[in-house]
């Protein structure tokens, strides 16, 4: 009867090669742990104050926890339990980060008054931009009153789409961005300070005159959007308009947007609930697409909205604007 093989012996070239193993397993998710827990802390921290805080603030919190959780169950698979206990700690923070942090899960009673409500609707419309139908075919349900297209270069396009919202709708276009709204419009005042990819819109609507700023900032993640915020920034103080919407190619929690100016706050925070990420549209990692409103403004209802039409979704605000002094005097 044949004998059972014994075990290999702790100083056997077996032995030795199964530690080795480990050794290198361990190294690997320990490494991959920390690495990918400080990136995401150090974007965290400083944001994108200085440029290579800039590339660590662009990792998504949810791509980091689940990296950190696939790395924690793989190395307790591999018998790493001290690496794995590692990861599932730091798993904890970015998670957090993410359902208590980054996005709101009860949406904020509404300051605006229901019975008056505006709505306004951006869209980055980049891969369907000469695709009108395509555009019509998702605003025409949600009826806004004012619409702010972003990289759409086909002036034909805008003015189709204004018309598949109804005869009274008329169309400003400049450059890349068109509104398009009830009533009339014409470009606010330009000065030669004003940022090539920022424009200001005085709308004329059926609930009286706003200025609506549009932003299209440039995608480019490897050059810092500090100088482009900080001009966005100024502009909101010098301008004081009442909206400010479109798309930023910039996270809400940046340097420069985070802290909006005095008087302004983010309609996501004011009225919104839920995943507040807006790109890619499939599955949205990155909140880069931007509504700030002014003092004037009282949001009611803020979503993003899924359209499967272009990459980014669009975003939605209902709000009514605040009673003016001659207004509030006149009641008895």
């Amino acid at each position: 009867m044949a004998q059972a093989a014994s075990p290999p012996t702790p100083d056997s070239p077996a032995a030795q090669l199964k530690r080795s193993a480990k050794t290198a397993a361990a190294w690997l998710w320990a490494n991959i742990t920390i690495g990918a827990f400080g990136i995401w802390a150090i974007g965290e921290v400083f944001r994108d104050s200085i440029a290579p805080t800039a590339l660590c603030f662009l990792v998504p919190s949810a791509f980091v926890s689940a990296a950190l959780l696939i790395t924690a169950l793989l190395a307790f698979a591999t018998g790493c339990r001290r690496a794995a206990l590692a990861a599932a700690v730091a798993c904890l923070f970015p998670t957090f980060w993410l359902l208590f942090v980054e996005h709101q899960w009860v949406r904020p009673r509404p300051r605006g008054n229901p019975a008056q409500a505006i709505r306004i609707v951006h869209w980055n419309v980049g891969p369907i931009s000469r695709r009108p139908e395509d555009i019509s075919r998702c605003l025409v349900p949600l009826q806004p009153d004012v619409v702010v297209l972003s990289e759409i270069g086909d002036r034909a396009a805008s003015h189709k789409v204004a018309t598949a919202l109804g005869r009274d709708y008329t169309v400003c276009h400049i450059r890349q961005i068109a509104v398009i709204a009830r009533g009339s419009l014409s470009p606010a005042r330009l000065d030669e300070r004003m940022p090539s990819h920022l424009y200001c819109v005085d709308w004329r609507s059926p609930h009286g005159q706003l200025l609506v700023m549009t932003v299209d900032l440039p995608s480019r993640p490897f050059y810092s959007r500090k100088p482009w915020l900080q001009r966005v920034h100024e502009r909101i103080v010098y301008l004081k308009p009442d909206v400010v919407v479109g798309d930023f190619n910039a996270r809400r929690r940046s340097h420069w947007l985070g802290k909006p100016p005095r008087g302004y706050a983010h309609a996501y925070d004011e009225a919104g609930r839920g995943w507040s990420c807006s790109w890619p549209d499939g599955f949205p990692l990155w909140d880069i697409d931007q509504c700030l409103i002014g003092p004037r403004v009282r949001a009611i209802r803020y979503d993003l909205v899924a359209t499967g039409a272009s990459d980014h979704r669009l975003q939605c605000l209902d709000f009514s604007l605040a009673p003016s002094a001659q207004d509030s005097s006149s009641v008895p």
